[in-house]
């Protein structure tokens, strides 16, 4: 600290430099807890998560630039952009030079040489025909209007269940789309549904989410299209928000439902909203006592302008109610939601949840840092609660 910068604080009033402090510190919870109120309410966006760079290419393999997305484990998505009609699957990564060199393992289309296309960790941007896979545009019908969805018809033996995949805050359908050839494998069928205020789902009231709560009646009227298209029993597939809003359609006010919920399926789930808002304000910086005032700040000022009760998404504190079997999965690195929640949901309820801690796993990127693995346990639970 400069020298005459100390001698002016030494010299300032000690009530003034109260003021000023309080001040400075007020200005700084007010701000977070608007920035965390808009982000809270209003997330919600067209693209799949990626970014776009020119991509090299000799015979099997891709070259492209270093950077967060290119550099992290597991699988690759790639896609070009128009004119080019494509899709590729990447692998694992390896460094030659300064650039990251990746086999190609699986592709559709064309990919050309200095392309420039979209990268992913999420793997897919489109509909499942991006995998082949036979499916339907349909609607799920609410009390709020029709909700956009895709159906993949069954397969085998188990025509008679479906998993209903749900996506998180900010989100598309698209992000799940990696689980897809798991679930064919399963013998279900599937339904990756939307709710309201989420992109391509109907706007309600000033279209602000409620992290969970009236969304689950949204997720309601998916079992409702379920049985009128002939399943008699559900399986929840959440991934962040949509864990909790799967959680949610657990309430007893729900009860009894249109067909069985035999199962649920968490990715990556905000369990606890709360804590969630603390860690975030500290993931920026803030130091604990500061963020536990924004996180409170940020609370009331949610509820105000949209009557959110954090208290019915709090799947933490419900975890007594539950009685439905659960595979959960979260990652380590995990910086959106943090894997405390997971661990505390998981040793609340060793009866009904099969947790799976991943080792290096950024959010909703559990699959990634081993699709085998992923696969295996996503496919054994299936077969145990359907048997």
């Amino acid at each position: 600290m400069p020298t005459n910068l100390l001698h002016r604080l030494k010299s300032t009033p000690k009530r003034k430099l109260a003021l000023w402090t309080g001040l400075a510190y007020a200005t700084v919870v007010v701000a977070g807890a608007f920035l965390g109120v808009e982000i809270i309410l209003r997330s919600k966006t067209q693209w799949v998560k990626g970014e776009f760079i020119p991509v090299g290419r000799r015979r099997n393999k891709l070259y492209l630039p270093a950077s967060p997305e290119t550099l992290s484990k597991g699988p690759l998505g790639v896609v070009p952009l128009l004119p080019n009609r494509g899709h590729l699957v990447a692998g694992e990564r390896r460094m030659v030079g300064t650039v990251v060199e990746r086999p190609i393992l699986q592709e559709r289309g064309k990919l050309p040489h200095g392309a420039l296309a979209w990268v992913s960790t999420y793997l897919y941007n489109g509909t499942p025909a991006q995998l082949g896979a036979e499916y339907e545009d349909v609607t799920v019908h609410t009390q709020v209007g029709d909700m956009p969805a895709w159906h993949v018809p069954p397969h085998q033996h188990r025509r008679d269940a479906l998993i209903v995949v749900i996506h998180g805050h900010g989100g598309q359908r698209a992000q799940a789309l990696r689980m897809l050839p798991a679930m064919l494998r399963t013998g279900c069928g599937s339904l990756f549904v939307t709710f309201r205020n989420a992109f391509g789902a109907p706007k309600v009231g000033k279209g602000y989410l409620t992290l969970g709560d009236t969304e689950a009646e949204d997720v309601l009227g998916a079992l409702h299209w379920a049985r009128e298209n002939g399943y008699r029993r559900v399986i929840l597939f959440g991934f962040s928000m949509g864990g909790n809003i799967a959680l949610s359609v657990l309430r007893p006010k729900f009860q009894p439902y249109p067909l069985p919920v035999v199962g649920v399926m968490l990715d990556s789930p905000a369990l606890d909203w709360r804590a969630t808002i603390r860690w975030q304000a500290q993931r920026f910086g803030l130091p604990k006592l500061l963020a536990r005032q924004v996180g409170r700040f940020t609370e009331k000022a949610v509820t105000r302008r949209s009557g959110q009760d954090f208290n019915e998404v709090d799947q933490l504190a419900a975890a007594a109610r539950f009685s439905v079997p659960m595979l959960l999965w979260h990652g380590t690195r995990d910086r959106t939601i943090p894997i405390a929640q997971a661990e505390a949901f998981a040793a609340a309820r060793p009866d009904l949840v099969d947790f799976h801690r991943v080792e290096g796993a950024k959010h909703i990127r559990t699959w990634n840092i081993s699709p085998k693995d992923y696969d295996e346990q996503l496919e054994r639970f299936v077969a145990r609660v359907l048997a």
